[in-house]
């Protein structure tokens, strides 16, 4: 659709990264053998890269004049989740957080390193009830930021592509968009790899 092409465009030029990205579902979620402690460990990782991103995105100049940003937040959840699982509070700031997060000078590149964090939420749903199945206790008390979009994932995805076509008046700013989106998918990979170890401690320990 007319409304949606950017995001479209998005999905065909960003492509290569997307199995990257979506790599710790498969590595921790999507096995029959998934423990609670699996589970803490993909929370930890996506708190680690959220927390930056949405302070930086918080403060993004324009951003909050096309996309209502703290209805899209979902750190709190997140903390929510890993304190149902077991984690205190110190132990969740102590988890290790992205460091190359950028600042923000307008909304464009901002979008595109929202539509990074806003994907997963497609397949939310899927990965909730495949959960449910396995830890069905721990989801029932630790399921904020899977179910954060339940019922309106469609309304949400829409509205951020309805976002991206007001600010992409001009083709230069549609390319920032997707490069932005680039760098996030490359900063969330990179990000991931240098923690592993450290986060590993964490799997092990529950």
């Amino acid at each position: 659709m007319d409304d949606l092409r950017l995001l479209a465009r998005l999905n065909d030029e960003t492509q290569p990264l997307h199995a990257e990205a979506d790599g710790d579902v498969d590595r921790y979620l999507f096995r029959q053998s998934v423990t609670t402690a699996d589970y803490r460990t993909y929370l930890s990782r996506v708190y680690g890269f959220l927390v930056p991103l949405e302070a930086s995105l918080a403060l993004a100049p324009g951003l909050d004049e096309v996309l209502d940003v703290k209805a899209r937040a979902k750190s709190a959840l997140v903390v929510h989740d890993l304190l149902s699982l077991g984690l205190s509070m110190t132990e969740v700031n102590a988890l290790p957080q992205c460091t190359s997060v950028p600042t923000f000078r307008g909304p464009a590149s901002a979008l595109g390193w929202l539509y990074v964090v806003e994907r997963p939420m497609l397949s939310a749903a899927v990965i909730r009830g495949h959960l449910s199945t396995y830890l069905r206790a721990e989801m029932a008390c630790a399921s904020a930021y899977l179910a954060c979009y339940s019922g309106q994932v469609g309304a949400m995805w829409r509205e951020l592509g309805q976002a991206m076509e007001r600010v992409a008046y001009t083709t230069a700013i549609a390319d920032r968009i997707v490069a932005g989106a680039r760098q996030a998918f490359i900063s969330l990979a990179h990000w991931r790899i240098g923690e592993v170890d450290e986060l590993a401690g964490i799997r092990i320990a529950g």
